[in-house]
């Protein structure tokens, strides 16, 4: 990419600094050149200077050992923080020095430029904007004509009933969509901008898969960060029935996301929130789309479609504030854990609540005898102060046990 635009850049910059800049790639071979002889040159200078990512000066002598046409400095361009060629300007180093670095930045600002420039306008850039100012709008505060006219422009009538289907991708590598691969890594290609704009094409074939899943017109699909997605669709929850039919569809249509990306070898977390009955429901239906797929990924749960419902209890218990009782709580489980047996015992309790207070399925989990696990319970009971026939007490220490199994002491997220 950098060979495209090289010799525009470097006629343009020789003309307007008077003096000769030349642009190699990452070989240090000339693709750019006011000289267009030069094109296809080797020039020895660059290669020090790639190595090291330092700038480097020639005098008349040293030029000439090297065989390069004229003396001056040679410097490294970057791009996304690594190196993609070099500039040179001819002159005496100690004159080229006090503008090299203004000729580094505008070079490397032109190619962002012209690289960024057909992108930022695009009517799919245009969506993923209207897409963050829904996750902005504050109902209480912000008026929201001029986010429902934005959405008129691209025929969507946003104050309807809709749900949100969160896509982040947890593992990437590689797309193998169609019958052409796009590149991902960045690490083995010699050429970061490359890899930029083939990042980008993977971005595009994305959304074109998503339209395949959600064909309807009213649907919003949207890049919202260079690993996460989101679909903003249209539905019929006008009563209870219709709410939970909404909902399994909506499983089910982040289930076949997640199908037809994994065929992609693309690994996604995929959070279907609860569905908004209207705009000014819809910042928080996106918000907890976000939320199911963070809590999924918190968890260290595989890869695949989570629904709002599934991770209800994680949910809630994450955003559990804290205060004396659950500290209360804490401290205790605290104190049993400072005995040797203290992880034998909570796992204990954990399973025979995961078993519905069955003493014998807890028991077959656990590999253990009936009369262990009594005695497992029993100190239990002793050590946390409480009544395995009280199914409060019990509860609120599994709960407890839970949300720090999560990771979690309380707290707003």
């Amino acid at each position: 990419m950098l060979s495209k635009y090289a010799q525009e850049i470097s006629e343009y910059l020789s003309s307007m600094m008077g003096r000769s800049i030349i642009i190699t790639d990452i070989n240090g071979i000339i693709i750019g050149s006011p000289a267009k002889e030069r094109i296809g040159d080797f020039h020895p200078p660059s290669i020090p200077c790639i190595k090291y990512k330092k700038m480097s000066f020639d005098d008349a002598e040293a030029a000439k050992k090297l065989g390069v046409w004229y003396p001056g400095s040679t410097v490294p361009l970057f791009y996304n923080g690594r190196v993609i060629g070099t500039f040179a300007i001819a002159g005496e180093p100690e004159i080229v020095l006090q503008f090299s670095m203004l000729v580094k930045n505008q070079i490397e600002s032109m190619l962002r430029e012209k690289i960024l420039s057909p992108t930022m306008s695009s009517p799919q850039k245009k969506i993923n904007d209207l897409v963050r100012e829904i996750s902005l709008f504050d109902p209480s505060s912000d008026d929201h004509t001029s986010l429902t006219k934005r959405a008129e422009q691209f025929g969507i009538e946003l104050d309807r009933p809709r749900g949100v289907i969160a896509v982040f991708f947890s593992n990437f590598r590689g797309l193998g969509l169609e019958k052409n691969p796009v590149k991902i890594s960045y690490e083995n290609y010699s050429d970061p901008i490359e890899d930029e704009i083939d990042y980008s094409s993977m971005h595009g074939r994305v959304i074109v898969l998503l339209r395949e899943i959600f064909p309807d017109p009213q649907t919003i699909i949207a890049s919202v960060a260079r690993d996460r997605f989101v679909v903003i669709r249209p539905c019929d929850i006008s009563d209870e029935k219709r709410l939970d039919e909404d909902v399994e569809r909506s499983g089910e249509a982040a289930e076949e996301i997640y199908n037809r990306l994994k065929e992609a070898s693309l690994e996604t977390i995929i959070g279907v929130g609860h569905p908004a009955r209207n705009l000014f429901e819809l910042p928080n239906a996106y918000r907890n789309a976000w939320d199911v797929a963070g809590i999924a990924e918190k968890l260290s749960l595989p890869p695949g479609a989570y629904t709002f419902n599934r991770l209800l209890l994680e949910e809630m218990l994450i955003s559990v504030k804290p205060h004396v009782s659950l500290r209360f709580i804490e401290k205790k489980l605290a104190a049993l854990g400072s005995d040797g047996d203290a992880h034998d015992l909570l796992e204990t309790f954990k399973v025979y609540c995961e078993t519905f207070f069955s003493k014998q399925q807890a028991a077959e989990r656990l590999h253990l005898h009936r009369n262990t696990l009594s005695y497992r319970l029993q100190k239990v009971e002793e050590r946390l102060g409480i009544s395995m026939q009280d199914f409060k007490q019990v509860t609120a220490f599994y709960l407890a046990l839970y949300m720090r199994e999560l990771g979690n002491r309380g707290g707003s997220r």
